[in-house]
């Protein structure tokens, strides 16, 4: 019925088979531009030598911050830290448990390695008063020092994920046959960039979050262990240390799971 209308009308058929032919091809880009960012997406979970290298970051971020206790006034809160002293099982376990546990939402085992190891090495801000420096610790136990860290770990991470993605397009565009590689070229430069500015975007998201709560899981374990846990909340604006009681423990830790859950519940309705 149909083809004989077309007949009728004068419509020609091979121009009706071109147009299906056309509309298929747009269909199936636009499928594998979809499968392709839910497939990167879904594979955010750094390998294991980005994890150590991503957490050393972190912790040398946290020693760099600790140079700002040189420029504090309060004498009293200068304190000698022993560093080989506080590497106990309990204390390296309990801070990398607590970091572990606000990951468990990413539902990602190497999220919870990496959130757990991060919230070890924040305690490299430690460093200059083992080696026997006299200035107050614990700068980057401060919220200034949990905001600029969750920034830069962000950019940092995202600048990586770009410079890995385009090696890696780089890579499959010279190793492709011959007859494929004006194809892969074109895709690049359209749907790859268009993918990759939209997914560094949420890499730079998701690990922020993640290092914000890392910070939390850490300050959360003191609280729990130290019935006196006090920090430099307010450095370098206000030097004096503020006191957390132990009740706040728990709920620190709480809050730190609920961001990274919503954190990663905004980024998984971006995707769909």
């Amino acid at each position: 019925m149909v083809l004989r209308f077309m007949l009728v009308s004068g419509f020609d058929p091979q121009t009706f088979k071109n147009l299906i032919i056309a509309f298929y091809r747009l269909l199936a880009s636009k499928v594998d531009s979809h499968m392709l960012l839910c497939q990167r997406i879904a594979s955010r979970a750094p390998r294991p030598l980005t994890i150590i290298l991503i957490a050393s970051a972190f912790g040398a971020l946290a020693f760099l911050y600790s140079f700002i206790g040189f420029f504090s006034n309060e004498v009293n809160n200068i304190i000698t830290f022993d560093a080989f002293g506080s590497l106990t099982p309990q204390e390296i376990g309990g801070h990398f448990l607590f970091g572990y546990i606000v990951a468990l939402p990413t539902r990602i085992l190497k999220m919870g390695v990496l959130s757990g190891l991060m919230a070890l090495t924040i305690d490299a801000d430690h460093l200059l008063n083992a080696a026997g420096f006299n200035l107050q610790a614990r700068m980057g136990h401060s919220v200034s020092f949990a905001i600029l860290s969750s920034v830069l770990i962000g950019l940092i991470v995202s600048q990586i994920f770009r410079k890995v993605s385009v090696w890696n397009e780089t890579m499959s565009t010279e190793s492709s046959p011959s007859g494929k590689k004006k194809k892969t070229t074109v895709y690049s430069k359209s749907v790859h960039n268009s993918l990759l500015s939209l997914e560094k975007k949420d890499i730079f998201s998701q690990y922020l979050v993640i290092t914000l709560a890392a910070f939390m899981s850490h300050i959360a374990y003191d609280v729990f262990v130290n019935a006196g846990a006090s920090f430099p909340m307010l450095a370098p604006l206000i030097f004096s240390d503020f006191f957390i009681p132990e009740i706040y423990a728990l709920p620190i830790e709480a809050v730190a799971i609920l961001l990274v859950y919503l954190g990663y519940t905004i980024l998984s309705k971006r995707v769909i």
